[in-house]
């Protein structure tokens, strides 16, 4: 199961570019309309601010451990068992060996 990094998801995330296009166009909206424009930047700053509000309480931001490093980590121990349970069953499903001749009573 292929995943990104920790450290890189976060810059490699689809809100940054969100955020780069959302600026764009409150800087053209600010060259058609000024007060236009004065509008959409304080929305985008409302919105801005209830993000990094959020990021801080029960995001990224907090310092606790995100719920998808658990998740992963919960993951890949389930498939360590998968494959230790496999590798047994595999060496107990193989041919029947015969008894050992001195071994007989």
């Amino acid at each position: 199961m292929p995943f990104a990094s920790e450290r890189l998801a976060g810059w490699l995330s689809p809100k940054w570019l969100v955020a780069g296009v959302a600026l764009a166009a409150d800087g053209l909206l600010m060259s058609y309309d000024l007060r236009l424009g004065i509008a959409a930047s304080v929305l985008l700053g409302v919105i801005a601010a209830m993000w990094l509000y959020l990021a801080l309480r029960y995001g990224s931001l907090s310092g606790a451990p995100s719920g998808r490093s658990a998740l992963v980590a919960q993951v890949r121990v389930q498939e360590s068992n998968r494959r230790r349970a496999a590798a047994t069953m595999r060496g107990k499903s193989g041919p029947q060996q015969s008894a050992d001749p001195s071994q007989r009573p």
